[in-house]
């Protein structure tokens, strides 16, 4: 099958217009670079457009003049496109025309006695196609716009920030002929949450907003002066193009390169030759928004409701007993970031293995997208879903439902549902309930669609799916073969020969097709869209079956969701260890329930981070960043007991280092394909090690050291994991120590890589002191857990530490408070401190944390760093990274790259990243603040989050959310009025969501930080760090597979002690430098008391 029937192209010198049979916006670009962010299809049209909208004394009549949308009649010569026809009385005549890298969008009107004016809008990328299309939220992120005015009113200047191949592209956005008196600048302005519900933009009935929002979706509007037409008026918006600007946009310019392209703009044209003009069947209707359900109706449904979330009295969310989560209609149109989750097949625990598929799914009517197996990039099925607000809706798996007599695609459920597996969507119809279950089985790589009647009603129904058959839309032949009760599509890589999926609805008749049954001349447009008609159907089921390799055997089971969940439910409540709290103190009775129904999400969202990494606002994944699995899942599997998938992992692991640098890359593909990023920060060389030494400490297996594994780069020489060992240490000896200190080089880079210096001559001067402390810690937990097995490199690596230990203290803390980073040189620069004048930063979180961590610092210096954290650092929503944003000077780099080029206040720029707030939960850990960690916890969980942070906005309870964002409009506001953040005066948001370590990493720190429960080759360690009003506390987890029953008593005895039927349990006491440590039973002793273990420890206010 082709991909693209018959577009409109208009080309100049690099330039290219392209534009679909209806007169929609498929693509603009220049060379490499596209202009536009969406590609539009002819049923839904474009993103972009231009409104006429008519004043009729209070009202506001609004008409699209473009594309699909419009009743325009199109026609076209070789260099324009022109756009035709009569509204209320008043002619039209829109004619694009591009001069060069200039386009003109010249608008002729004809009426008598009508006040009007235009509104017109654009969606940007301004960036590499592939960067685009991988990520356009993240594009829009490094965007910066500029607004100016001149005496043609606003005019919109956006720069990408982010260089593109050296290049940094521009576009200038303005009218000429009219005034431009309103303007906007992000999508989430122009078309609003409402949209989702009504499918209208929202500001197209007032005025634009006037602002400059630095947002995830780059979209430009022009609103013109009211305009009294009485007889033609002409007017044109423009926008110009360019590859590269490479200094920050300061004031307006190219006016008379503009003005000369304009004039070339008004000659005549050659003949217009009419394009046919392009009709959706009238059986075609708006989207179908459910009625909300009522409260009775939601008890029917309901009846047990835990975590209740409600605003003016109305409920927003729930959780039930069993761990699923329940969203109504009214709070997804509140929230900014759409309801939506992953569901995968629950993941081998013993052995990596990517025989897994994958689906997101979104409240909005998304019932299935990003369909995959093994690959999260390469193996796509089907498509993932552009942008936040559900406007173009060609994306994804969807269904149309003819309801009296029309179809209308299913949007916004009445409740939205999510389980471990499955997602549930509840549409309200005259007379009837229609569900709509998707879940994966437990067993097999297989997906399942179920749509059911709750009144046994039978419906007309239309399933659609974007096919993809590979990375990203529009690069694959779609081609298929038949097979009983369905279709085939084979992939069939050349690492994967044989991968195939076989879709099949079986039982039912139905019609395969493309986009033609929408338009009334029945031509195909898009045949990388494939339509399913079932006709008179009561309810179906449609199963997606993934077979990643040629020995994958074919199968017909037979599948039921509450079967599927029942499997599901049994899987993680065995990968949770059968983890429950409880506690009789009413008081505390919310924040037990919260962490019980977090344990069970984190875990979920931490298999997702492990076996089959991508996120919802990071669709793009397929690798394990090397940083990242050594945290997130190893210290999940850590805190878990899941030693046998850790050694699984540490071998791929140690087989990606590469055989001439000795380290490892940044992140790399763990299947068939060899891809990985090349290159790698500078602390990445440690985190293999460190996991390495925290797994044989942990389980014992020392054997994994005589494991033979081959290197990157050279799959022929197999070596033994500790000779691995050894090759890394040979590259810290040579390359990372600076002179003969034991300053560990910066080397690229540490873990908040937006601080990378924009000056590649002070990378090799630069010490992270954040990377020093790792080392340090590194080098200590590779000493231990050799000794015995391999003592002259115990000693060795116990040597490092020491000479890394005296300069940390020699060198990085300078007036009792630790550089972020060092800078040396003839003298020592120090930057991130409070004599760094160069920056305006005076304290970075990560190396106060580390430092403790690491045991690095003494008691008096980490006491130090804690209040430090608290008088400069600490916010309402948690702890942030520095004590001031890097300035921002219109995304032009001088001290740092991303920190300085990034448009938009989230991620890593709002300084609460979410992942540093949950290691500063594990310094007050360590240090005894156990009032400080435990009420850490819930500021950053999204659970009922505003009965900890007053000044969170709403947000999706049961994911993760990676960072917390001041609500500012751009960096100039965020850097004038970051103390507001302090105070906590301003909203703050939940970020990118699910893809993390995070996860992974909380509920290490709440199940063996907090609680104190953790593990070792020779028992089990108690070492709680909890308030006093936490006594009584009842905790229930396995340990060495087998369900024992704690319960927390706080005793004035000042040590730890652990009772068995009143009987004290023998044990030995565990260090810590900084508070009254917990207490280690041996096996033996664990397996001779029972099951019941009450633990009497010192309270840690």
């Amino acid at each position: 099958m082709n991909k693209i029937n018959s577009f409109i192209d208009i080309k100049q010198d690099k330039a290219l217009y392209r534009f679909l049979p209806s007169g929609d916006i498929f693509t603009f670009t220049y060379d490499k670079f596209l202009i536009n962010q969406f590609r539009g299809n002819v049923k839904d049209g474009s993103a972009n457009n231009i409104y006429l909208r008519i004043y009729d004394g209070e009202s506001i009549k609004v008409y699209p003049l473009l594309g699909i949308r419009s009743k325009s009649i199109v026609s076209a010569t070789s260099d324009s496109l022109i756009y035709e026809g009569t509204i209320e009385e008043i002619n039209y005549k829109v004619t694009f025309h591009p001069v060069n890298h200039i386009w003109f969008w010249n608008i002729t009107l004809e009426g008598s006695n009508k006040s009007v004016d235009l509104i017109y809008g654009q969606d940007i990328g301004i960036a590499e196609e592939n960067g685009v299309y991988t990520n356009e939220l993240y594009i829009s992120e490094y965007l910066g716009h500029s607004v100016f005015e001149c005496d043609n009113g606003y005019v919109v200047c956006s720069r990408q920030n982010m260089p593109n191949s050296n290049c940094f592209p521009y576009i200038q956005q303005g009218v000429i002929g009219a005034k431009a008196v309103h303007y906007s600048t992000d999508g989430l302005q122009f078309f609003g949450l409402s949209y989702k519900e009504t499918n209208t933009p929202e500001i197209l009935t007032s005025n634009l907003l006037d602002r400059n929002l630095q947002y995830e979706f780059a979209y430009t509007a022009l609103q013109t002066e009211k305009i009294n037409l009485n007889g033609e008026h002409s007017l044109s918006f423009y926008g110009l193009f360019l590859p590269t600007h490479p200094e920050a946009v300061r004031e307006l310019e190219f006016e008379a390169q503009i003005k000369e392209a304009y004039i070339e703009a008004q000659k005549e044209f050659s003949q217009a030759k009419l394009i046919d003009t392009i009709k959706i069947k009238k059986e075609f209707s708006m989207p179908f928004s459910s009625p909300s359900f009522t409260e009775d109706e939601i008890n029917a449904l309901y009846p047990d409701r835990i975590l209740e979330e409600k605003k003016d009295g109305k409920l927003l969310s729930f959780f039930t007993t069993e761990h699923s989560h329940i969203v109504t209609k009214y709070k997804e149109i509140l929230t900014e970031r759409p309801h939506g989750t992953i569901i995968i097949t629950p993941p081998n625990t013993k052995n990596v293995d990517n025989h897994i598929i994958s689906s997101t799914q979104y409240m909005y009517g998304i019932f299935n997208s990003h369909v995959v197996t093994g690959n999260t990039d390469l193996h796509k099925l089907i498509s993932s879903p552009r942008g936040f607000l559900n406007i173009m809706k060609n994306s994804g798996q969807r269904i149309y439902l003819r309801i009296n007599g029309e179809y209308q695609l299913l949007t916004l459920p009445g409740m939205f549902e999510m389980g471990m597996n499955y997602s549930k969507w509840y549409y309200k119809l005259p007379d009837d309930i229609l569900t709509i279950n998707a879940y994966t089985a437990v067993d097999r790589s297989d997906l399942i669609l179920e749509v059911s009647s709750k009144n046994n009603k039978k419906y007309d129904y239309i399933i659609t799916n974007q096919l993809v058959m590979g990375n990203n839309e529009y690069t694959k032949d779609i081609n298929y073969t038949e097979i009983e009760d369905g279709i085939r599509f084979d992939l069939d890589t050349e690492n994967y020969p044989g991968l195939h999926y076989d879709l099949t609805i079986p039982g039912q008749d139905f019609t395969l097709c493309d986009d033609r049954i929408f338009f009334e001349d029945e031509k195909p447009f898009d045949e990388t869209f494939l339509t399913i008609s079932l006709s008179n159907t009561g309810s179906f089921q449609l199963v997606i079956k993934a077979y990643l390799t040629e020995n994958d055997i074919s199968h017909n089971a037979k599948y039921t969701l509450p079967e599927e969940q029942k499997k599901a439910y049994a899987f993680y409540q065995d990968l949770i260890n059968s983890f429950h709290l409880d506690i009789d103190n009413t008081n505390n009775k919310e924040r037990i329930q919260i962490l019980n129904e977090t344990i069970w999400w984190y875990s979920h969202n931490a298999m997702i981070h492990f076996s089959m990494p991508h996120g919802l606002e990071q669709p793009g994944g397929a690798a394990w960043g090397t940083r990242d699995v050594c945290q997130g899942p190893m210290e999940f599997f850590l805190a878990t007991q899941n030693y046998s998938i850790m050694r699984s992992m540490l071998l791929i692991i140690f087989s990606h280092q590469n055989i001439d640098t000795k380290e490892w890359p940044q992140w790399f593909m763990f299947d068939k394909y060899p891809i990985n990023a090349g290159e790698c920060h500078g602390d990445i060389i440690f985190w293999p090690l460190k996991s390495v030494s925290d797994y044989i400490l942990a389980s014992g297996d020392k054997e994994i050291l005589n494991e033979l594994l081959p290197y990157d780069g050279a799959p022929e020489r197999k070596e033994t994991l500790l000779q691995h060992i050894c090759y890394a240490l040979e590259n810290i000896k040579e390359t990372r120590f600076i002179k003969d200190t034991g300053l560990i080089t910066y080397a690229g880079g540490d873990w908040d890589d937006t601080l990378q210096p924009a000056s590649e001559e002070l990378k090799t001067k630069l010490v992270s002191s954040w990377t020093v402390a790792l080392a340090y810690q590194t080098f200590n937990s590779l000493s231990e857990a050799l000794t015995g097995i391999h003592n002259d490199l115990s000693q060795e690596f116990a040597s490092l530490a020491s000479l890394v230990k005296k300069s940390f203290h020699d060198i990085l803390i300078k007036d009792n408070v630790i550089a972020g980073f060092l800078e040396c040189d003839d003298k020592y620069r120090y930057m991130l401190h409070p004599d760094d004048e160069s920056t305006g930063i005076h304290y970075r979180l990560l190396p106060m944390t580390r430092s403790i961590i690491a045991e690095l610092v003494d008691e008096e210096q980490a006491i130090k760093n804690a209040a430090t954290i608290q008088d400069n650092l600490k916010c309402p929503d948690g702890v942030r990274l520095m004590d001031c944003p890097a300035h921002y000077d219109g995304g032009v780099s001088h001290l740092f790259k991303r920190a300085e080029q990034a448009a938009n206040v989230g991620r890593e720029i709002s300084l609460q990243y979410t992942h540093a707030h949950i290691r500063y939960i594990e310094a007050m850990a360590k240090m005894g603040n156990g009032e400080e960690a435990w009420n850490s916890l819930f500021t950053i969980n999204p659970i009922l989050i505003q009965h900890s942070v007053k000044n969170a906005n709403i947000r999706q309870s049961n994911l993760y959310f990676s960072s917390s964002d001041g609500d500012y409009y751009d960096r100039y506001e965020y850097e004038k009025n970051f103390g507001l953040l302090k105070t906590g005066d301003i909203k703050v948001k939940g970020g990118w969501r699910l893809y993390s370590s995070g996860p992974g990493i909380y509920i290490r720190q709440l199940v063996s930080n907090v609680l104190g429960i953790r593990f070792n080759k020779e028992g089990l360690i108690i070492d709680p760090v909890l308030p006093a009003e936490l006594d009584g506390l009842k905790f229930t987890y396995q340990c060495f597979g087998r369900a024992l029953h704690f319960e927390f008593r706080i005793s004035e005895a000042g040590t730890t002690k652990a009772c068995n039927n009143k009987k004290e349990i023998p044990s030995s006491p565990v260090i810590n430098p900084y508070r009254t440590g917990g207490i280690l039973i041996s096996k033996e002793e664990l397996t001779s008391c029972g099951d019941n273990i009450t633990i009497y420890f010192k309270a840690f206010n």
